[in-house]
């Protein structure tokens, strides 16, 4: 049995049941059978697959994968590029980088307070994968090291001691070689 007639065997069962419209869209699929091209409702359809699979609009990366149409199907079909159409019907709005910074710092806090890392590589061992590293944070801050990037936030600096800190205590040890038998021995 070939795709086509799979298709129109489902179709009268479909239709038998009263399911008409999934019949329809069906009906509309086995039109298309062989898939040598695309029609404008395939890609729209193809589009809308890929946003309820992955919860996202597809980029134009994502149009070298299977399932969705090539770029160049998108140019011939609208003489548009694949991103102008991206564009045209399905827009995305991008956050302004001030506040992209904004919202990763705010999150940094966050995260730096939930955990309280002893040091910058305890915080990205630690910290939750959705966050940033505490490197592009202090970027955004205008620096590069751990100390000054707590600082700028006023973040309280953690340490791993169990104890205060102490004075540190020195002990000397004297071991001579001196042979302190000569001395004595002339009297």
């Amino acid at each position: 049995m070939t795709r086509k007639q799979a298709l129109s065997a489902a179709i009268e069962a479909l239709n038998a049941a009263g399911q008409t419209e999934a019949a329809g869209i069906l009906h509309t699929l086995s039109g298309e059978l062989p898939f040598f091209s695309w029609s404008e409702e395939a890609i729209f359809d193809a589009v809308e697959q890929f946003i309820l699979d992955h919860g996202r609009v597809p980029t134009t990366s994502d149009f070298k994968k299977r399932g969705l149409p090539p770029h160049t199907v998108i140019k011939r079909r609208f003489g548009i590029t694949l991103q102008e159409w991206l564009e045209q019907h399905y827009p995305t709005k991008k956050m302004p980088l001030d506040e992209v910074q904004a919202k990763a710092t705010e999150d940094f806090i966050k995260e730096y307070l939930r955990i309280q890392p002893t040091s910058a590589e305890d915080y990205n061992a630690r910290r939750a994968h959705p966050s940033r590293g505490w490197f592009a944070i202090a970027k955004y801050n205008h620096t590069r090291r751990w100390r000054i990037l707590l600082e700028k936030l006023g973040l309280p600096i953690y340490n791993n001691r169990a104890v205060p800190d102490s004075p540190p205590q020195l002990k000397v040890r004297v071991i001579s070689d001196y042979n302190f038998e000569g001395e004595n021995s002339s009297d």
